[in-house]
């Protein structure tokens, strides 16, 4: 009797697991291609992306990461080029198809200036006049704070945001908006390549922090990562990314 049940529950575990491989997939997933610490292109790693790829790994499916611009992130979704989407922010893929997921990291959007020039950022007027970088699209999600700049010709965008560093610190800019954790990353690395000392500066914060929730095409896959992500969270492995990266 006992060697029948054990046969009976081998074989229940065999089909369980059976049926886990064949339900587990690759996913390919967009991610802006210059947002260290978050997602490093070159190698395939960052906060955002181990995030992704352990919640995903939980039951069993690969992530594929495909590092774009970050305004071909939520567009090759739309194309179907992609299974997923790490963000949309703008809410811009709402619709059969596109299954949000759990809050997977979150953003700190601030405005940086030189501390020297001591200027007071809190409220839209206050950037009368000022010269403005941002990271790529950043007017769509603050419209009250830089569409005005952008319809005078103050704004400008990149997608590497190396390049918001270079320009603070040499005047060409008088602010700049992006997120602490990715200016603190160039910012450093330029202090290191340029053998100079980075000028103070200031971190205004202007909005709550931009809580990033991935897309998927397909709502199972979806639930298996917040399944992940609960996981992650649960275990405290999740902590032990965000040490990793933000120390």
């Amino acid at each position: 009797m006992r060697t029948a049940l054990r046969t009976v529950l081998g074989s229940v575990a065999a089909l369980g697991l059976a049926i886990g491989v064949a339900h587990a997939a690759e996913i390919t997933m967009t991610f802006g291609d210059s947002t260290p610490p978050y997602a490093f292109s070159d190698t395939g790693t960052g906060l955002e992306v181990d995030i992704v790829r352990e919640a995903l790994a939980h039951r069993g499916h690969v992530l594929v990461p495909s590092f774009v611009p970050a305004a071909r992130v939520e567009r090759q979704f739309k194309q179907g080029l992609v299974d997923a989407a790490s963000k949309d922010p703008g809410r811009t893929l709402e619709g059969p198809d596109a299954h949000y997921a759990d809050v997977s990291v979150e953003f700190f959007d601030v405005l940086i200036t030189l501390t020297e020039r001591d200027l007071e950022l809190t409220s839209p007027s206050d950037l009368d006049g000022l010269k403005v970088m941002a990271f790529q699209n950043a007017w769509m999600f603050f419209p009250d704070w830089l569409t005005r700049v952008r319809d005078e010709g103050r704004y400008s965008q990149t997608s590497d945001q190396s390049e918001q560093v270079r320009a603070l610190a040499s005047g060409l800019v008088d602010v700049v908006v992006a997120d602490r954790n990715i200016f603190n990353y160039h910012a450093r690395a330029w202090a290191k390549d340029s053998g100079e000392a980075l000028p103070a500066m200031t971190m205004s914060e202007f909005q709550p922090p931009l809580r990033v929730q991935p897309v998927f095409r397909d709502a199972d896959i979806r639930d298996d990562f917040n399944a992940g992500l609960s996981h992650l969270k649960e275990t405290g492995r999740y902590d032990e990314l965000v040490d990793a990266y933000l120390e």
